[in-house]
């Protein structure tokens, strides 16, 4: 059999064009990264409370119901999360150079008198996320006396705040004779009821929605109460976070409630969730601690691990979390917190034996 001299150099030079492309692959992966978190830190900066900022390319919004009219269609362009019925972003594609990243300041239950304080939300990836906080018609008005805010429409209530005499209030319910009215107190992130009697009202009663005392629960603020879902397929990119929500608390402002598919949510840290329809949602504390419930059964989760909440296949929780875990330090690793307001590093991964002393208070 004849031997053939330029079959190595054949052979050798197709490994040496496959190794040039991976690299050029993954070249041109890591640039389409830098340059999204570039574009996001250059257009973002200045997003307020309440707001959606479109970071990177692509994202799609579907504007609520008698929403404002709104542009969301290039970097930089903003718009009320209050608006927001959905928000689609598009997964990592180094070919056509696109990577949606999207940042929202939510004030969740923050009082109104620090507005330069709120939650910062950071989707990344093959993301979708839908606003479950219904939209409440709301009426000013001015307080004409010194009045008691309490807990329930009654002059036997409890009384849980004041307001001072020509105070400006902003009412989201009534009871059902417009007699008491609900509001948030000031400098608080609570609520409470006062007279209607005292107020000097810009606008129709009726307009408001009856409360019923009874039932009586304080209202989410836009965004705050939260459905999503995260794509689980994996990209070629080896510097690829995976796709999903960055959540991070403002320092110094105690335990932020979020309700995310149906998971109450309580959070002083910076953590990182992901969710797939049938599938599960996982909750990581990268920094500080959290809580997560369903039904009221809240597992404590402790910066270095995670837990896992059963979900349908309409992303409502199924069943209760998990006992916290260890999570893969390697993957978290590549999430951008660059991005967020507070920088942080990632907390190790802890191990079981770790996390169970935590949790027994050792």
């Amino acid at each position: 059999m004849k031997s053939l001299p330029w079959l190595p150099m054949i052979m050798a030079a197709l490994l040496l064009s496959a190794s040039l492309l991976e690299g050029q692959a993954a070249d041109t992966c890591s640039a389409t990264i830098q340059e999204a978190l570039t574009t996001v830190q250059d257009s973002c900066g200045a997003t307020g409370r309440n707001q959606a900022c479109y970071g990177n390319f692509s994202l799609r919004a579907t504007p609520r119901e008698n929403a404002v009219s709104f542009v969301f269609d290039a970097r930089g362009d903003v718009v009320s999360v209050g608006d927001l019925e959905t928000l689609r972003l598009d997964g990592l594609n180094p070919e056509t150079n696109t990577w949606g990243v999207a940042l929202m300041k939510v004030q969740a239950n923050l009082p109104d008198s620090l507005p330069g304080e709120n939650v910062t939300f950071l989707l990344f990836g093959d993301v979708e996320i839908e606003n479950a906080v219904s939209a409440l018609p709301t009426i000013s008005g001015t307080t004409t006396a010194n009045l008691n805010v309490r807990r329930r429409p009654s002059t036997e209530a409890f009384i849980v705040g004041s307001v001072a005499a020509g105070e400006i209030i902003s009412a989201d319910g009534r009871n059902e004779s417009s007699t008491w009215l609900r509001i948030r107190l000031p400098d608080s992130d609570s609520y409470g009821w006062v007279s209607a009697e005292f107020l000097q009202i810009a606008g129709d009663l009726s307009a408001l929605i009856a409360v019923n005392p009874a039932e009586d629960a304080v209202p989410f603020a836009p965004m705050q109460a939260f459905y999503f879902r995260s794509s689980a397929a994996g990209t070629t990119c080896a510097e690829a976070p995976q796709n999903g929500i960055l959540i991070q608390t403002p320092e110094g402002m105690g335990q932020i409630n979020l309700r995310a598919n149906d998971v109450d949510i309580q959070l002083g840290s910076t953590a990182f969730i992901k969710a797939q329809p049938g599938g599960s949602m996982s909750f990581s504390i990268l920094e500080g601690h959290g809580r997560a419930a369903v039904d009221g059964e809240f597992v404590e989760v402790p910066a270095g691990s995670w837990v896992e909440i059963p979900m349908g296949d309409d992303l409502s929780a199924t069943g209760a979390p998990s006992d916290p875990k260890p999570y893969n330090d390697n993957a978290l690793q590549l999430l951008p917190v660059q991005l967020l307001p507070r920088e942080i590093i990632i907390a190790p991964s802890l191990t079981e034996e770790e996390i169970a002393a935590i949790l027994a208070g050792g």
